[in-house]
C-alpha cells in the first residue's frame, strides 16, 4: 500500500467518525442560535508552514456530484479511491435528527465536554475553542428543511467565512489514536498468550464433552412483579424526588423443592428491566433473577430527557442510587421471605449474586466493594484533557457528587458478574482492590464506548481477589452481547452478537452455579480450556484468571501510553493505636463538640439552653453506640462548645471524638475527615427586602458583612475583591452581623443561606423583611461532622447512622420545613452547577 501523508487522511477519517457520532447522540448544545452566514473555505493551520486552503464549494460539488474540482483535487490526490468513495457517502448522508433533539443533546454536561474537546480541532479564530460555532452549525443544519442534517450542510452552516482546522491538535489526536490502537493490539496478543499458558495447566479432561449451558435448563420459569416505596433522594423522570416507587421483576424456577440462589440485575443507561437477556435463562437452571427499574437512568428517563421533560442527561446521584436500588430490593425480599411462606420456599437469600451490563456493571462492582473514588475523579476529570476513552465523560459525572466517603458495598452480595463496565476513573486501582468477592468481568477489544483495555484489562490487573476472571472478546464491542440494533453502525455493533450471547449464557450459569450454589462440577466451564472449546472464529473468547502488568509492557515493547497501574492518589493514614469505639467501650464516654452560634444546628435558645439538630442527633447516636457495644449503663456524652476558630483543632488534638456543626466538607484541613453530608446549602447575600444588589457585578463599595475563618471569607476575597468587607468573628459573629444588617450598618451579609435565615428567626426579626440573593447559591456547601482521619471504623459507624433509620426522626424534626430548600439546592449543586 502506498504511503500517503497521514494528517490529511486522518482528518477525512475523523469526518467519518464525527458523522456516526452525531447520528448516535453524543454531541450537545445549550440553545438554538440565530441564523448566520455560510462558511466559504476551510483552512488547515500548519505550524512553520504556509496555510492550506480548500473551498467549501469544491467539497460540496464532490459530495453531491462526485466531481473532483478546483482546490479539492490537491487533497483528493492523497487519498485512495475507497477513501474518496466513503467520504462522498458520508458527506451527503442525511440524518433525520430534529433540531430540538440536537439542542437537547448538546445541552448535556457530557456532550458539552465532548464538543469543547472537539472544538480544539475546529475553530473560527486561531487558538480559540470552536465549541460555540460547532453547536451553532449542528442546529442550523438540522433546522434546514431543504438540505437537512448532512455533514456538508453542517460545514456550510458554520458561522464564519473560514473554518480553521488545528493541525497541531489533529497531529496529537492522530498520534494518540495510533498509539491507542498499537497498545490495544499488543495487549490482545499478551492476553492470547496468557490464555495458552493457562490451557497448559488446566486439568486434563475432555472439555468438548461438557454440556452446552447456552441451551435452556431443566426448569420452567415463572415471573413475579413487586413494587414498593423508598424514602430517599433520587433522580426520576419527573425530577429530583424525596421518595420514589421501585419496581422489580423476579424470575423464578418452577417446581423447585428447596429455595434457590438469587442474582440481582442492573441494566445499562437508557435500558429497562424487561430487556434482561439472561433472566429466564438463569432461572431455567435454578437461579432466580431479580431486575429493578433504575428510574434515573432507564429507557423512560432517557425518553423524558429527549422530549425536554427533564433537563439532566444523567444525574451524578445515579452512581449512588443504582446500588442502593438493589440493596433496597434485597431489604424488601428479606421482608417477604420472613413474612410469606411462599417467598420463603423460593429464595435462599444467603446466596445472592449481582449481574450488570455497562452502567449496570459499574453498579454491581460497587455492591461488590468498589466505592466512588472522589480523589481520583478530582485528579482525572479535566474537560480540556479528554482522551479517546469517551466513557470517562460518563464516569466524571460522579465528580459532581457531594464530597464524602461513600460506602456502597452490600455484604449480602457473594459474587459479581460485570460485563462492559466503566471502572478506570470512577473506581481506579484503589477501589478495584477492595473487591473481595468472586468477580467475572467481560470486555471487548474493540469497544469504543468503554475501551476494553482501559476499562476491563487494567482493572482486572488491579484486583487482588484470587477468585477473579476476565472474559475478553476479540474483536468484541460494547454491543457484542446485545440484540441487533437497527441502524447501529457495524463499528459499534461488532460481529455476530449471537456468539457473544452464547458466551454470556454459558459463563453466567457456570459462574453463579459455582460461587452461589458451591457446585464444583461447574469449575471446568470457567477455564481457559473450555473457553477455547466454545470459541467461534467471528468473535473469539479468551478466558483468563491472571495477568500481570509486565506481560502487557513486554508485548508492547515500550512504556505503555498510560501507566497500567497509576500512582495512588491518596496516601494511607496510619490507624490509631486504640480505636474510638474501643476507647468508648473502655471508658463509657463519648466526647463531642457542638456550636452555640449556628441556628438550627447548635445554638443557645431563648431560655438559655443548648438546642439544635446537633444536640439531638448526638444523643441518639450515643444511644445507638451504647446498644451496639452492649454498655448497659449507657454512653455518657460530654459536650463542649466549639466555634469557627477551634472546631478543627478540637478534633486534631484529640479533645473530642467528633464536632457537629455547619462544617463545609473540604480536603484542605490536615488530620481530619468528614462524615457523609447531612445538609446542603450554599452562599447567599442576606439583604433587606428593598435592597437591590447585583451578584454579577464586582460589588465595589458595597458594605458586606463577612465571617472570619470560613470558606466564605476566601470566596469573597477571590470573587469580590472590590467589595467593602466588614469582618465579624468569634462566637457572636453571625449574631452581630445580622444585627448590623438590621440597623443598616452594612448593606449585605454573605454567609451560608441556612445560617443567615436561622439567625434572623432566632433574633425574632420579621423574616419577610429580608431576602437571599441570588436565588441559586453562589457556592455549594455540603455539611458534615468533623472526625479524626485515622479511624475508618468510626467514620463508617457515623456514616451508617447518619444515613440510617435512627437519624430520620431528628432530620424531620429540624429539617422537614427546610426540605424544599435542601432539594432545590441539591438539584442545583449536583445536577446543574459547573
Amino acid at each position: 500500500m502506498s504511503k500517503k501523508p497521514r494528517k490529511l487522511k486522518f482528518f477525512l477519517t475523523t469526518t467519518l467518525v464525527i458523522a456516526s457520532v452525531v447520528s448516535f447522540d453524543f454531541l450537545q448544545d445549550l440553545f438554538k442560535p440565530k441564523p448566520v452566514d455560510a462558511a466559504e473555505r476551510i483552512v488547515f493551520k500548519v505550524p512553520n508552514f504556509t496555510d492550506l486552503y480548500m473551498s467549501v464549494d469544491s467539497l460540496e460539488v464532490f459530495a453531491k456530484e462526485g466531481i473532483i474540482s478546483n482546490d479539492f483535487a490537491f487533497y483528493a490526490a492523497f487519498m485512495e479511491e475507497e477513501d474518496l468513495a466513503n467520504l462522498q457517502k458520508v458527506l451527503q448522508k442525511r440524518f433525520d435528527i430534529p433540531p430540538e433533539l440536537i439542542s437537547r443533546l448538546t445541552n448535556m454536561a457530557m456532550g458539552e465536554d465532548f464538543l469543547k474537546y472537539f472544538g480544539q480541532l475546529v475553530q473560527i479564530n486561531p487558538d480559540i475553542n470552536g465549541y460555540d460555532a460547532i453547536r451553532t452549525a449542528l442546529i442550523e443544519a438540522a433546522s434546514d428543511p431543504e438540505e437537512g442534517f448532512t455533514i456538508i450542510n453542517v460545514i456550510k452552516k458554520f458561522p464564519a467565512e473560514t473554518i480553521r482546522i488545528s493541525t497541531n491538535f489533529l497531529s496529537e489526536f492522530s498520534n494518540e489514536l495510533t498509539t491507542f490502537n498499537e497498545y490495544r493490539d499488543t495487549s490482545v496478543t499478551a492476553i492470547i498468550e496468557q490464555t495458552e499458558k493457562q490451557v497448559a495447566t488446566d486439568p486434563k479432561i475432555d472439555y468438548s464433552q461438557l454440556a452446552d449451558l447456552s441451551k435452556p435448563g431443566p426448569y420452567k420459569v415463572i415471573k413475579k412483579s413487586i413494587s414498593f416505596e423508598i424514602s430517599g433522594l433520587r433522580q426520576t423522570y419527573t425530577g429530583l424526588a424525596g421518595s420514589y416507587n421501585l419496581e422489580a421483576d423476579i424470575y423464578l424456577p418452577a417446581g423447585i423443592s428447596q429455595p434457590v440462589p438469587l442474582v440481582v440485575y442492573s441494566h445499562g443507561f437508557g435500558a429497562e428491566k424487561k430487556s434482561i437477556l439472561l433472566a429466564e435463562h438463569l432461572a431455567s437452571y435454578g437461579i432466580a433473577l431479580a431486575g429493578v427499574e433504575h428510574l434515573g437512568s432507564d429507557l423512560a428517563y432517557r425518553q423524558s430527557f429527549l422530549k425536554g421533560e427533564v433537563d439532566i442527561d444523567i444525574s451524578p446521584i445515579e452512581y449512588l442510587s443504582r446500588p442502593l436500588d438493589l440493596s433496597y430490593l434485597l431489604d424488601e425480599l428479606e421482608k417477604l421471605v420472613e413474612t410469606d411462606p411462599d417467598w420463603k420456599s423460593k429464595l435462599d437469600l444467603n446466596k445472592v449474586g449481582a449481574l450488570g451490563n455497562s452502567f449496570g456493571a459499574t453498579t454491581v462492582l460497587s455492591l461488590g466493594g468498589a466505592n466512588i473514588n472522589l480523589p481520583r475523579l478530582n485528579q482525572e476529570c479535566d474537560p480540556e484533557n479528554l482522551s479517546l476513552n469517551i466513557s470517562v465523560l460518563l464516569q466524571c459525572r460522579a465528580n459532581y457528587l457531594p464530597p464524602s466517603n461513600y460506602q456502597l458495598r452490600d455484604p449480602r452480595i457473594k459474587a459479581v458478574f460485570a460485563y462492559f463496565p466503566l471502572t478506570s476513573v470512577v473506581f481506579g486501582p484503589e477501589e478495584m482492590r477492595n473487591i473481595s468477592v468472586p468477580t467475572l468481568m467481560m470486555g471487548g477489544s474493540h469497544d469504543l464506548l468503554t475501551p476494553g483495555i482501559e476499562e476491563d484489562v487494567h482493572p482486572f490487573i488491579w484486583m487482588d481477589n484470587p477468585d477473579k476472571y476476565l472474559a475478553f472478546l476479540i474483536p468484541g464491542t460494547h454491543f457484542s452481547t446485545s440484540t441487533l440494533i437497527p441502524g447501529l453502525p457495524e463499528i459499534l455493533q461488532g460481529p455476530t452478537p449471537e456468539v457473544g450471547q452464547y458466551y454470556l449464557k454459558n459463563l453466567s450459569v457456570a459462574f453463579f452455579k459455582k460461587y452461589l450454589d458451591n457446585q464444583s462440577e461447574y469449575e471446568p466451564y470457567l477455564t481457559a480450556s473450555y473457553g477455547k472449546v466454545m470459541n467461534k472464529d467471528s468473535l473469539s473468547l479468551n478466558l483468563i484468571q491472571s495477568l500481570k502488568a509486565q506481560q502487557l509492557e513486554t508485548a508492547y515493547g515500550n512504556s505503555p501510553p498510560k501507566p497500567i497501574v497509576p500512582p495512588t492518589v491518596t496516601a494511607q493514614v496510619p490507624k490509631r493505636q486504640e480505636s474510638i469505639l474501643e476507647e468508648i467501650q473502655r471508658t463509657g464516654v463519648m466526647k463531642v463538640a457542638i456550636r452555640r452560634d449556628a441556628t438550627p444546628f447548635g445554638y443557645v435558645n431563648n431560655t438559655g439552653e443548648w438546642a439544635g439538630y446537633c444536640e439531638d442527633i448526638i444523643d441518639v447516636f450515643a444511644q445507638k453506640i451504647a446498644q451496639e457495644l452492649k454498655i448497659s449503663t449507657g454512653v455518657k456524652v460530654i459536650k463542649i462548645p466549639s466555634n469557627l476558630e477551634n472546631r478543627f483543632q478540637l478534633v486534631q488534638n484529640g479533645n473530642v471524638h467528633l464536632e457537629c456543626g455547619p462544617n463545609t466538607i473540604r480536603d484542605d484541613v490536615i488530620n481530619v475527615a468528614f462524615s457523609n453530608p447531612f445538609f446542603v446549602t450554599g452562599t447567599n447575600f442576606l439583604v433587606a427586602k428593598d435592597t437591590e444588589i447585583n451578584p454579577n457585578s464586582n460589588l465595589a463599595g458595597v458594605k458586606t458583612g463577612v465571617l472570619r475563618n470560613t470558606t466564605t471569607e476566601k470566596f469573597i476575597q477571590t470573587k469580590y475583591p472590590e467589595t467593602e468587607a466588614i469582618y465579624f468573628e468569634g462566637n457572636t459573629g453571625v449574631n452581630q452581623a445580622v444585627k448590623s444588617l438590621a440597623k443598616g450598618e452594612i448593606q449585605a451579609f454573605v454567609n451560608d443561606g441556612i445560617l443567615s435565615i436561622g439567625e434572623v428567626v432566632r433574633q425574632n426579626l420579621d423574616i419577610n423583611n429580608y431576602k437571599l440573593v441570588p436565588e441559586k447559591p453562589l457556592t455549594c456547601d455540603f455539611y458534615g461532622m468533623i472526625i479524626p482521619n485515622n479511624d475508618p471504623e468510626w467514620q463508617n459507624k457515623l456514616n451508617s447512622f447518619i444515613d440510617g433509620d435512627k437519624s430520620q426522626p431528628i432530620d424531620e424534626k429540624w429539617f422537614k420545613k427546610l426540605f424544599p430548600y435542601q432539594l432545590e439546592n441539591l438539584d442545583y449543586c449536583v445536577n446543574h452547577k459547573k
